[in-house]
């Protein structure tokens, strides 16, 4: 399919699913309805993952004023507890063992939110909505996030 009509097949398809942008806070509150998702202490090994997230939460914000000094971030750890609620998620991760969770990680001045689960994470990233100016001016952040419900439609 060529890029125009794989563009206006998102749009058909999806439009009506879109979301206003809303805080990382909201979201976590979205999701501790629908799982059991606990603050955290990340884990020696886990903290790999939070320096991986701030080096892209740097990056995506390099222009921003906050990043400047790292101490300015407010990281918040979250465990997505293991049970019958989150079994999906911990399927699709092939978590078997005690000693692995999914986590969430978020950054609230940045509004930023990010998971160790894939699945989890494009659930959370179309929870979170998108700002109405891309939605209006058709921009690539739109499609990018339009392509989000086709990923998930795909994994599901």
């Amino acid at each position: 399919m060529d890029p125009e009509a794989y563009k206006a097949y998102l749009k058909q398809q999806y439009s009506h699913e879109v979301r206003p942008l809303q805080s990382v806070n909201d979201v976590i509150s979205a999701f501790q309805k629908k799982l059991d998702i606990v603050e955290t202490e990340l884990s020696e090994s886990e903290s790999i993952f939070l320096k991986m997230a701030m080096i892209n939460y740097i990056y995506v914000h390099i222009k921003n004023p906050i990043t400047s000094n790292l101490g300015n971030f407010n990281f918040i750890s979250y465990e997505v507890v293991n049970n019958e609620k989150s079994e999906p998620y911990y399927k699709h991760m092939r978590i078997s063992s005690g000693n692995e969770r999914i986590l969430v990680i978020i950054e609230p001045q940045l509004n930023e939110i990010t998971s160790n689960c894939e699945e989890l994470k494009v659930d959370m990233f179309i929870e979170r909505g998108i700002d109405t100016s891309h939605v209006k001016q058709a921009t690539d952040e739109y499609f990018a996030y339009l392509m989000l419900f086709d990923s998930r439609n795909e994994n599901h």
